[in-house]
């Protein structure tokens, strides 16, 4: 009886620990790896991939931490206080604009969007990084851009390779959770349920949202959607008031 009772207690203390909220490859400092998580339904969106082919944990189930800046980078904030952008911003002031809007338009992504990531991601700043190896203006991880196609992930800092990469990781999230096209997106639009959800995957993975059915309840990505939503806003409103060339 003596034996069973310690053999029971060994069993008890050895058993893997019940999972919070968050899975290991959602946590700060989890590893950018090739594993595969669940099958992404239907085909990927991505010239030459293979149906059916199986995402990167990092793609659906990682919540990314914020990016960081390495001392004295260039920032561009289109915010002076909600809903407005700053005193004398411009679109000609915008960095890499030519390259979101180009992009943009190629890929059928709304630019104001597009530029409300970049904002929430990286304020612009191309060498921009995060703990779990996003990196760039669009802070992607080099396992989310080689399953979208970038061979060479060297080039993932570089912002005309990191811009396409990511509007087209955006365009693949938002076709998967909203309910309009992205190309053409007013202040209603993204304030919907299922607009809100494809922005938060951006953030958090589709994993979680399909997981919680909606914006998953990180507070990370809560504040997230909700930055994006305001940037989005004050890209519109410079974009409706200033000629954009």
């Amino acid at each position: 009886m003596k034996t069973l009772s310690t053999l029971f207690l060994g069993l008890i203390l050895t058993a893997p620990l019940t999972a919070g909220a968050q899975s290991f490859s959602q946590l700060p400092g989890a590893m950018d790896y090739d594993a595969a998580a669940a099958p992404v339904s239907g085909p990927v969106p991505v010239a030459g991939a293979t149906e059916n082919q199986p995402a990167p944990k990092s793609v659906d189930f990682l919540v990314r931490p914020a990016a960081e800046h390495e001392p004295g980078a260039q920032l561009f904030n289109i915010t002076g206080s909600a809903d407005k952008a700053a005193p004398g911003a411009s679109s000609s002031k915008i960095p890499y604009f030519d390259l979101a809007k180009a992009e943009a338009a190629a890929q059928g992504v709304d630019l104001s969007l597009v530029l409300a990531i970049i904002q929430k991601e990286s304020s612009f700043d191309p060498k921009a990084r995060s703990k779990v190896g996003a990196r760039g203006l669009m802070q992607l991880m080099p396992a989310t851009a080689r399953w979208l196609g970038l061979k060479n992930t060297k080039q993932i800092t570089v912002p005309a390779v990191n811009i396409k990469y990511g509007v087209k990781y955006l365009k693949y999230l938002w076709d998967e959770f909203a309910d309009m096209p992205s190309g053409d997106l007013s202040a209603a639009d993204i304030k919907k349920r299922t607009s809100q959800m494809a922005i938060a995957a951006y953030n958090a993975g589709g994993g979680n949202v399909r997981k919680y059915d909606g914006v998953p309840p990180f507070k990370e990505t809560l504040n997230y959607v909700d930055k994006v939503t305001e940037y989005f806003n004050a890209f519109e409103k410079l974009l409706a008031e200033i000629p954009v060339p």
